[in-house]
């Protein structure tokens, strides 16, 4: 039994944990560093994936960032992030969900509910709404303080109206950082592709200088001058196309997860948002709708 109880606490501390904000986007971005450390194992130094995922090159020298600071490994942090966050306001969206099936108002359509019951509903809505937070129960301990208040149900009907536009918004404030990282992925992608083309233009300008040097070399061991420049042109090719490899890699790289983060991020928001109108939808058929004041 004792172990139990103890299995039984590290599973509460485990679910606490994943129902933490902070602790998710920091697990995102761990989460992260591991597939960056799986795709290093997985994919060979200087291989086609290698190069287009982690801007890992076979030759440190055609490198604009020394490894793993590459653009392409943060880009994968910050995608980590985005999703860490995505996954909280996933949790928070099916917390809201359950709380149309904890019996907050009577469903029975002959109840109808006036100042003496209202007191009950008031009370268990007050309950949930420190302990967790709900919208549903917000909304409904608002609505029916403002009939118990001014005993009037279109009051009570313009304070539901207006607490349903206020979360709306508050739902829409939660995914700034979604939509910031949407929007940093493809502005790192696009760094990556100036400083990309402005290294290939410098390894093109830095490999004319010695280029007559090491042709003379080469036509001094016994060369023509066609073998000389060629073998003196192939280094400086392989750098420059390295170079120009990681201008279009980053931007590739940053679309994809910008498309991705965005397509979530409206997937959720969507979701959230229409279990606001489902919420507000119950409170009006089983409270506004029923409030009843006898001495009007």
């Amino acid at each position: 039994m004792p172990a139990l109880s103890e299995l039984k606490s590290y599973r509460e501390i485990f679910q606490a944990l994943f129902r933490n904000r902070m602790f998710l986007i920091g697990f995102g971005a761990f989460s992260a560093i591991l597939v960056i450390l799986f795709m290093m194992l997985l994919f060979p130094r200087g291989s086609v994936l290698a190069k287009l995922l982690l801007d890992w090159q076979a030759d440190s020298s055609s490198m604009v960032f020394p490894y793993p600071f590459t653009i392409q490994n943060i880009m994968w942090i910050l995608f980590g992030v985005a999703l860490g966050d995505a996954y909280f306001r996933n949790v928070c969206a099916q917390k809201e969900a359950k709380s149309v099936t904890l019996g907050l108002l009577p469903e029975s359509q002959s109840v109808v509910i006036t100042r003496d019951n209202l007191p009950e509903i008031m009370e268990k809505a007050y309950l949930l709404k420190t302990s967790q937070n709900l919208f549903l129960a917000r909304l409904i301990h608002s609505t029916a303080m403002s009939f118990q208040t001014h005993t009037s149900a279109q009051q009570a009907h313009e304070i539901m109206n207006s607490q349903v536009e206020l979360e709306l918004h508050q739902v829409d404030l939660k995914y700034t950082l979604i939509r910031y990282i949407s929007w940093l992925l493809p502005t790192l992608g696009f760094i990556g592709t100036v400083v990309g083309i402005a290294s290939a233009l410098t390894a093109i300008d830095v490999s004319r200088a010695p280029r007559a040097a090491e042709i003379a070399h080469v036509a001094a061991a016994g060369e023509d001058d066609a073998s000389a420049e060629k073998a003196a042109d192939s280094s400086s090719s392989e750098e420059v196309t390295n170079k120009l490899g990681i201008a279009f890699n980053t931007t590739i790289v940053a679309l994809i997860q910008s498309v991705l983060v965005v397509l979530l991020a409206q997937f959720l928001q969507k979701k959230e948002e229409e279990m606001v109108n489902v919420q507000s939808q119950y409170c009006l058929d089983n409270l506004v709708v029923r409030l009843y004041n006898p001495d009007v």
